[in-house]
Order: C-alpha cells, then structure tokens, then sequence
C-alpha cells in the first residue's frame, strides 16, 4: 500500500539493482567524448581559500576557507558523494564547516547536505523559496520526472552509450543511495550580506535556470560563484525531462547583474572555473547575448506569425557566438529553447487550426497505413528508411505502426534500432541518453523508474501537507463518479487534522475533520510518512500503536484504495 503520492522516494533514480547491460556500441561523436575532459576529477583551487571539487557527480562543491572554519557551497546529489568530497577537502583543511549554502534546489546542489552537516547543527543559508521547491519533490508529477530524469541523465546505460552528461560525468544516484536535504535555516528575498569564518561573503538572488537561483559574490577574493546560470555548455533553456517555463529574459539579466561585479574568477557549480576578469566579462556577455538571441529572434518570429516548426528552422546562433567553446550544445539546445519560448508566450496552440480537433493517435495511424498501402507496406516503408540511414523517419513510422500493433516485435526492433542510430550520432548528451533508454524499454522491457532510500530523519523535514496535498492528481477518478464520501486524519504528535474528500470523481484536501467522515487515521506525521515512503507497512503500524483507525477499517480501506498504487 504505497500510494504514488509519495514517490519522492523514486526521485532520480535507477532501477533495480541487476547490473547495466552490456553495450552495443561504442560509437559517439568525437566532440562528445573529449567533452568529458571538463570533468577531470578532483580539487581545483581557485584563489586563496577558494576551492572546487569538479567530477565527483554531476554538480560541483565548492570550499570556502575563512579563518577558524569553512563554508560548503552545493552539497551534490548523494551522501556518498558528499562524504567522498568533504574526504577531499579534508586533504586541505580540518577547520569544522560552519555553513552551507545551496545555490538553489535541484537534486544535485542539496541532497549530499547531512554528510557535510556530520551531525552538527550547521546553519543553511539559501533563497526563501528554496524550501517550498525543495518539498515540493513531493508532488503531482514525480513518477513521469523520475522516467524522464532518467532517460536524460542515462542512468541506466553502460559506457559506450553513456559518455557523460554534458554538464557533469554522471548522475550519481542509485537505489542505494541515501538522500537528505537539511532544510534552509537562514533565508533572504532580495539579498544578504554576511560574514561568516571571517569572510565577507554576499548571496544575491539571480533567477535563471530556478526561480530561486542565487550567485555568491566574494569582494575581498574578486570570486563569484554563479550557481547553475552558466557552465560550459549552451545552457539548459529547456529541459526534456520536463519542468515549469523557465524565463529565459530573465535568466539573461541576472547574467547581466553578474557581470557588473567586475568578478577575476567565476565559479560555476558545473564545469571549471574562468580567470582573469576580461575573460570573465566576455564569457558573461556573450552568454547573455546568446541567450537574448534566441528568446528575441523567436519573439520575432512568433510576431510574423511562424509556428514553432517554422521557428526553429529560422533561430540559430550567429557564427561569433555558435563558435564559442561555452555555447556548444552539450546539455541545452536552440530548438528545444525555441520550442519552449514559444510555448511560454503563447501555450501548446502553434495557430494552426488542424491542431485543435486533431485525429486521435489511433485513427491518423490507420489512415497513414492506408496511404502507404496498408500496415505491411508502411512497416516496410520504415524498413527502408532505417536501410537507408534516414532513422528520423523510420522513428516517424514506427510511431505509427506501434499504435496499430503495440505488441509487435519486429517494429519494437525497428524502433529500436532507429533509436541507437540517432543515439550514434547525436553529441547533445541529453537527446543521446534518451535515445539509448528508450530503445532498451522498447526492446528489452527497461522500467526507468525506482525508489531511493530515505532515512526517517530526512523524511521528519518534509511536511505532512506535502503527502496529502498530492493525493488528487491519482484519484482513479472513473471508480468514484458516483462517489461522495470523505476520510480523516488526525496527526497525534502536531495536532494538525485535515479531511480527505472524494466528490464524483474530483477529491481535494483541507484543514480540520469533516462531520461525515467514514473513518479517521489517529497516527503521527513520522509514521505516515514511513508508510508512505514504504519505511513501514501498514499492517506493522496497525498491529502496535503507530495506527488507529476510528471508525469502519474496511471504509477507510475503500477510500485509500481508490488511489493508484505502486510497487
């Protein structure tokens, strides 16, 4: 009885514990390969009392050494990693941590904090919407993030498909990993200036890639440490495992801010670091420009009346900017960044009328068959496209013909193979990664989604709310049109109640216990959680004194069960 809703223990990671598959090839651009030299592992020193852990996960951490401690900037993804960088630093220093900051909330930058912390109360600084993002991992949309992380991140490929994930060597996260964010203690809105071991350091919010994107400024060391608002690759406009518009204008002008500082090193928490504040200048220029290029020239097209098909074939870096070693498409791509301007404007609606009534998927798939001449003749249609190397459109018609036959194996086959051929050839690791996992779902039976482990402590930051508040978003709505019932909770260690209601097919959650409720959960928030997290059984909580249910048992276990499930 693990509900969907609490799936945050599925975050970003890999599934099973059976070993990668061997690989079928071995093919990759060669500019993708000699990519993966940003990521030599180890400590980089920037300037004095500034240093960079660089390939230990996907993100950098950065050490700031001040007089009697240091300051950790982004924690990694994992406690293992975590402990393995805190390790390195130790090489350089023995002087307690007195703070961490998170640039902002992505899995990478947050998740290795406890191993820092050591089991000291350590002060977290970080934006003030940092927290609601960082529980927010908990939500309506997790498992189709997680599948989707997954694929990008090419977690479940071996060397040969995976060479790196343009802004970092791997994603580092594994069912067995242990995850715990400790949650911000010290928040600002627009900025702060503390010291803190004696360094005069300035958090600035500089929204970007995240809403709660912050730069850290060093003026005593001239060091600015960038968050995720600019690495070496042309940046992430629009991510394909999915996420909120990013508002790219803005993105720009915090670049812009940036730059104002005059900064002699830039540290980005993914790839190396710049020196020499010419340098450091340019780089910020030509970034901003780069990305100001392309949300005005798609604004510019929208503006004539180009669908984002049309657009993107129009908006291309200029040849000063698409030759800069810092733009090339190693994580975000121009189309995609494109596609999602447009969208963030305007919605999914492109202008073309076809696209509002379109045919179901099933029915354009016959009709399509029976333009080439029937299914046989479309499957050898796409045969000769794959014969011929043009994979795009065998991928094309096999959308078509699994639709018509979604059991077939010859074009699982095929679509499998389109897949590793524009997989080959592909130097955008994110498309690459893509291509590769979905070919091994196709053809193998891959499931790109699992859970990670999380301890009670980690799970007793999150609030409760967070649990129930998603439970709507996997109503199976179709069992309950006729339905109007309600189950209450009631929360013994923080007194917090709420009322679960499901009315003809819709529920929704609120404060305090509804008079006709069928049945009401007596527990504590940890031991929810655990179920929830699949910590704890039901059954286990319900045979001691974790969980009482006052009222009918078998009601309140109809409720529950008109919720999706998963194992």
């Amino acid at each position: 009885m693990r509900y969907l809703f609490v799936v945050f223990a599925a975050l970003l990671a890999a599934c099973g514990e059976e070993p990668l598959p061997t690989s079928t090839t071995q093919l990759a651009p060669e500019a993708l390969k000699a990519h993966s030299d940003l990521f030599r592992k180890g400590v980089e020193k920037v300037t004095d009392g500034v240093y960079v852990a660089i390939g230990y996960g996907l993100a950098n951490s950065i050490m700031l050494e001040g007089d009697d401690g240091i300051i950790i900037v982004d924690t990694m993804e994992t406690e293992e990693e975590a402990r393995e960088v805190l390790a390195a630093f130790r090489t350089l220093t023995d002087k307690p941590v007195k703070a961490i900051i998170y640039t902002h909330n992505h899995t990478d930058h947050v998740f290795g904090a406890a191993a820092f912390a050591e089991g000291n109360d350590i002060p977290v600084y970080a934006h003030e919407s940092t927290s609601y993002y960082i529980n927010r991992v908990v939500n309506q949309i997790r498992p189709i993030i997680t599948a989707r992380s997954m694929r990008m991140f090419g977690n479940h490929l071996p060397y040969g498909e995976h060479i790196n994930d343009g802004i970092g060597p791997h994603l580092g996260i594994t069912p067995d990993s242990q995850l715990y964010a400790l949650p911000p203690t010290h928040t600002f809105k627009d900025s702060l200036s503390v010291n803190i071991a004696g360094l005069q350091i300035e958090l600035v919010h500089a929204p970007g890639e995240t809403e709660d994107q912050l730069f850290v400024w060093l003026p005593e060391k001239r060091t600015v440490l960038t968050g995720d608002n600019i690495y070496q690759t042309f940046p992430n406009l629009y991510t394909i495992r999915g996420t909120y518009y990013r508002d790219v204008k803005q993105w720009a002008n915090s670049l812009d801010t940036i730059r104002e500082l005059g900064a002699e090193h830039l540290v980005p928490s993914h790839t190396r670091p710049v020196h020499g504040a010419d340098k450091v200048a340019q780089l910020l220029t030509d970034y901003s420009d780069a990305i100001n290029f392309v949300h005005d020239q798609t604004l510019r097209y929208m503006n004539l009346g180009l669908t984002p098909d049309q657009i993107v074939e129009k908006v291309h870096l200029p040849e000063h900017l698409a030759s800069n070693p810092w733009l090339q498409e190693f994580y975000g791509k121009v189309s995609w960044s494109v596609r999602s301007v447009f969208d963030g404007y305007l919605g999914w609606f492109s202008g073309n009328p076809s696209e509002l009534q379109p045919l179901a998927e099933e029915e354009e798939a016959r009709r399509m068959a029976e333009l080439a001449g029937g299914r046989d003749a479309l499957l050898d249609k796409a045969r000769q496209a794959l014969a011929n190397q043009d994979a795009q459109w065998a991928l094309d018609l096999s959308d078509h013909l699994m639709l018509l036959k979604p059991d077939d194996n010859v074009v699982k086959t095929l679509r499998a193979d389109a897949l590793r051929q524009l997989g080959e050839k592909e130097a955008n690791p994110n498309a690459r990664n893509y291509y590769f996992t979905v070919a091994r779902e196709v053809a193998d039976g891959l499931n790109p989604a699992f859970r990670t482990q999380m301890s009670e402590d980690f799970l007793a930051t999150l609030p409760i709310e967070n649990f129930l508040q998603a439970m709507p978003a996997l109503l199976k709505a179709e069992d309950t049109l006729d339905e109007n019932v309600a189950l209450g909770y009631a929360f013994r260690d923080s007194n917090k109640q709420f009322t679960l209601r499901i009315r003809r097919g819709v529920a929704k959650v609120h404060t305090g216990i509804d008079d006709d409720v069928v049945a009401t959960l007596d527990t504590t928030e940890a031991t929810w959680k655990a179920i929830a997290a699949g910590i704890q059984s039901p059954a286990t909580a319900l045979a001691g004194e974790a969980l009482d249910i006052d009222g009918s048992t078998l009601s309140a276990m109809k409720v529950l069960g008109y919720f999706e499930k998963i194992d």
